[in-house]
């Protein structure tokens, strides 16, 4: 009897330990959850601290994030390694306000306030340099390293090959404050304080320039140039189309400083001197808007779309989701002037005035969860489109169905992942009322062990009365 109470105790107490063992393990940071505090979540780790010992101005993040440059205010441009090693240091005549790293990490060009333009190897040898006009406000370099677009307080745009052959110059003849080249540098965006956007080929052929009425402080392009983005001091929010036709114009209320395009021109995302991150669709409907503590200075998009990252003169580096909904930050010490995202999204970089340049890893794990997308495990880029005239997003989780949506057709991945998707919700759903589940039928288990001991207490009682009568018999006079 004591055998068998012990086996029904034995498991009651192995379901709740696998009830509330499972409970524990369960994921932490659902997106869904709405009373998970995102902000507390270690979505990225730091992999070192690039002292300078000065204000640093400026960062440039390789494809993988292995490498990192950095211009600052001693005038010195520098190469690190992910492990934070300073590879070399190469001093200019001034302030450097400007760098650009090839995505392979091959190239390094820098923008000094001495009216210089400079190109160094990855061994940081100086390949060759060029003086200007004026202190050269903007440097961008090809993703291939082929081609370097510059821009400099003389008003002109400079457009160089590797070699540093210059192939054509553009007089605007006013200060070029932003500089912006394709994926392949077929094609350069340039803004400033001419009150244009200008739009060229490789070949140095004009094919726009528009008048927007204001200083123009930041561009950016697609990476095939379908769209167009820029900011002014007028306030003003731009996005063009490829033929320069403006798709919208929006006014957020003050000066913007920095613009950034997710790879189709689906989002943008722009930095405010009203300390807000604003977010528009392609339609130029305002998503939302993130406010922080001071200036924003720069922002940027990650080029998987996962995350988008603004830098603040609050002393504060921000990460926020599509939806605007913050997940990380860093204090770095001080003002936030720059920040870059690798190629792969995997690594940020902040540049900072507390006199270094702060490096971060993305935490897979964390990403994986947050999003529900093995891929980031695998270090696996997303690769797929976003559906252009949407809305309103949900982030990584609307991927694959945004991607079918946008082509008519579903790749054998695609079906694959939205098969993998759909599991994944009956998975959430069966999960959501397996704990019910457990509970009711150890209570179930509970009662009926109750009911059975119960049972059996009134049998063994019966069967006692029954002996107790038995011997009362048998003691009768007459027996």
């Amino acid at each position: 009897m004591r055998q068998l109470a012990g086996i029904w105790l034995f498991i009651v107490l192995g379901l709740l330990f696998g009830l509330f063992a499972d409970l524990g393990a369960a994921d932490p940071v659902a997106p869904d959850s709405g009373d998970v505090n995102l902000s507390e979540l270690r979505a990225f780790d730091l992999l070192c601290k690039c002292e300078t010992g000065c204000i640093v101005n400026t960062v440039s993040l390789s494809s993988s994030g292995s490498y990192l440059a950095v211009g600052d205010f001693n005038h010195n441009v520098s190469l690190f390694n992910f492990e934070g090693k300073k590879l070399w240091n190469y001093t200019t005549g001034d302030i450097v306000y400007t760098v650009s790293i090839s995505p392979d990490g091959t190239g390094v060009v820098a923008g000094s306030n001495d009216k210089k333009i400079y190109f160094f190897n990855r061994e940081g040898k100086l390949l060759w340099s060029y003086e200007t006009g004026g202190s050269v406000n903007c440097v961008v370099v090809s993703s291939d390293g082929s081609y370097v677009a510059a821009g400099s307080d003389d008003g002109k745009i400079y457009f160089f090959n590797k070699e540093g052959r210059l192939l054509w110059n553009f007089d605007s003849g006013y200060s070029v404050r932003s500089i912006a080249l394709s994926r392949d540098g077929s094609y350069v965006t340039a803004g400033g304080s001419s009150y244009c956007i200008y739009l060229f080929d490789r070949d140095g052929n004009k094919i726009w320039e528009r008048k927007t009425g204001s200083v123009i402080n930041c561009v950016c392009i697609t990476p095939q140039a379908q769209y167009v983005a820029a900011g002014g001091s007028n306030y003003n929010v731009y996005f063009l189309n490829h033929k320069g036709d403006f798709s919208w114009i929006h006014n957020p209320a003050y000066w913007i400083s920095s613009v950034s395009l997710t790879n189709n021109g689906s989002y943008l995302a722009a930095g405010s001197f009203d300390d807000k991150v604003y977010m528009f669709n392609s339609t130029g409907t305002k998503l939302w808007d993130y406010k922080v503590k001071d200036d924003v200075y720069s922002v940027a998009i990650s080029p998987d779309a996962s995350f988008i990252a603004a830098g603040s003169w609050d002393d504060t580096l921000y990460v926020l989701n599509l939806d605007g909904k913050e997940f990380w930050n860093c204090s770095c010490g001080g003002n936030i002037n720059d920040v870059s995202i690798s190629r792969d999204s995997s690594a940020l970089a902040a540049a900072s005035d507390d006199g270094a340049a702060y490096l971060f890893e993305r935490n897979s794990t964390v990403f994986a969860q947050l999003f529900r997308d093995a891929r980031f495990l695998s270090g696996e880029g997303l690769g797929l489109p976003l559906k252009e005239d949407m809305t309103a997003t949900g982030g990584i989780e609307n991927v694959v169905e945004i991607a079918s949506a946008s082509s008519g057709k579903v790749s054998d991945d695609t079906k694959s992942s939205a098969s993998t998707e759909s599991s994944s919700r009956l998975s959430g759903l069966l999960n959501f009322f397996k704990y019910p589940i457990f509970l009711l039928l150890a209570v179930l288990i509970v009662a009926v062990y109750l009911k059975n001991r119960a049972f059996k207490k009134r049998t063994r009682e019966e069967n006692l009365e029954d002996f107790e009568n038995l011997d009362d018999e048998k003691n009768m006079p007459g027996n």
